[in-house]
């Protein structure tokens, strides 16, 4: 049997059919069949779902008119497409070159929600719920909610859809005080938040970059690190000073 991918085709043999565990660590061992290039079997090219082989691309799109917008992640097959987008779109085919950053499989009840553009899966954005654990060793939970990954296929950038997904987290959340985003944050994620508090100054005081599990000690503001990165060279002294003096 042969798979054709865009004008790839890819022979379906015993050596380039593998499996994919759906969730991370500590999760059901539920594993997805995949098919991958010869050469290279981090190439992911197509899943097999419902007795058949789909292409990634293929995998992405919907026929249904509701799914528009941000969209909760609920089903099985939800899950799936959330896999394909941290997992094998973000960590593998539109991984930037040099780019350490990568995401953590998600778990069976990670919170996170999909982006829906024309008919396609353009996005995602997951969320660390407060009181959730952190991982299954140290029984250590989370106490306040942080934004842990946020992500644009990279046809659909520039569009503002990075800035909407930070927006809907924030204004979701509007019965919390304190808002986390998981450290590392990377440079493109400081410039959506940028953006943001500059149009939303009632946020600078709420949204915090985060270690988890958040004690006061791990997180620093993001508007004062947004500040510190453009300070003028002759006030240095001056903003450490109120830096030391942040909670």
């Amino acid at each position: 049997m042969t798979v054709a991918v865009v004008f790839l085709q890819v022979h379906v043999t015993q050596d380039n059919v593998g499996r994919l565990m759906l969730f991370g660590e500590g999760g059901p061992p539920h594993s997805l069949l995949a098919l991958h290039t010869p050469a290279d079997e981090t190439q992911v090219v197509a899943l097999y779902l419902h007795g058949k082989w789909w292409p990634i691309g293929e995998v992405l799109k919907t026929s249904s008119k509701s799914r528009h917008g941000l969209l909760i992640v609920q089903s099985v097959m939800e899950r799936v497409i959330l896999f394909l987008l941290s997992q094998i779109i973000f960590g593998v085919m539109e991984k930037p070159l040099g780019e350490s950053m990568y995401f953590s499989a998600p778990s069976a009840l990670e919170y996170g929600k999909i982006l829906w553009q024309d008919g396609e899966a353009v996005g995602f954005y997951t969320i660390k719920k407060k009181g959730s654990l952190c991982d299954g060793c140290t029984g250590q939970s989370y106490l306040l909610p942080v934004l842990d990954t946020v992500f644009v296929r990279t046809h659909w950038r520039r569009n503002g859809l990075a800035l909407q997904m930070l927006q809907d987290f924030c204004t979701s959340m509007s019965k919390e005080s304190v808002l986390g985003i998981s450290r590392p944050v990377s440079t493109s994620m400081y410039g959506v938040c940028k953006k943001y508090l500059e149009t939303h100054k009632e946020q600078r005081e709420r949204l915090y970059e985060v270690d988890a599990p958040g004690e006061w000690s791990q997180r620093r503001n993001v508007w004062l690190n947004i500040q510190l990165q453009h300070r003028p060279a002759h006030s240095e002294s001056f903003i450490a000073f109120i830096d030391f003096h942040c909670p």
